[in-house]
């Protein structure tokens, strides 16, 4: 008895401990020329836990006369490898599915409409327990005309100013960030570096995880009171 006892207290214990942890997401990417770079890191415990994604770049090529993103991978012997023939044979069978059966259409956005509804929410709770504690944005961008570069330079200090605003209305708390703009007068392109260190309680993502699944099970469609998460 007393050690089932003692083994229930520790079980508690730990997922106490365990709702506590917090979890880091990094997100570095910088493009500079033609070349693109997307870091993610998730990590806690002082990188003890650590789980490390490259994204592979992409761009945009002419494929049947029109134009469709395809993946770029550097294989190992230092050659840049493409791969769009396995998503575009995806598009092509799922299109002729629907348009030989167009009832498929209407499941299909009545699913969708329901789910998103359902992935918003869920995002909702997400972002309301979720802390910034890094942000640094720095673009740099030339049209060739220097008219053009001083619009949309102007353009792009409206844009961040605005995504700094939306993330201190939807997140839990934002560092003061470091925001850059700088007009390329002497040539044209763009240059961007953003590095983002987010971090969260591993409780208020199975919080927001199991509240879906409830709502889930019992088929409700009610709205949401947007509320923050306080495990």
């Amino acid at each position: 008895m007393e050690t089932w006892l003692a083994l229930c207290l520790a079980t508690v214990l730990l997922v106490l401990a365990a709702s506590r942890l917090k979890l880091f997401i990094s997100l570095f990417y910088r493009r500079q020329g033609e070349d693109d770079r997307l870091d993610i890191d998730v990590y806690a415990l002082e990188k003890l836990v650590h789980y490390h994604l490259e994204v592979p770049r992409a761009r945009l090529a002419r494929r049947g006369g029109l134009p469709w993103p395809e993946a770029v991978v550097d294989t190992p012997g230092g050659q840049a490898e493409t791969r769009a023939g396995k998503e575009q044979r995806f598009v092509r069978n799922t299109w002729k599915i629907f348009r030989h059966h167009p009832r498929h259409w209407h499941y299909l956005m009545k699913q969708l409409r329901y789910y998103t509804r359902i992935y918003k929410r869920l995002i909702a709770r997400i972002l309301a327990a979720l802390a910034c504690e890094k942000l640094s944005w720095r673009t740099g961008f030339g049209a060739g005309d220097a008219a053009l570069t001083g619009m949309a330079t102007g353009l792009l200090w409206t844009f961040k100013t605005q995504t700094y605003a939306y993330m201190q209305r939807r997140l839990k708390s934002v560092a003061r960030p470091v925001i850059r703009v700088s007009p390329l007068y002497t040539r044209d392109g763009v240059e961007i570096e953003l590095e983002c260190i987010f971090s969260i309680t591993l409780g208020n993502v199975i919080n927001a995880i199991a509240t879906t699944i409830q709502h889930l099970g019992r088929g409700d469609d009610r709205k949401w009171k947007n509320t923050r998460s306080k495990a």
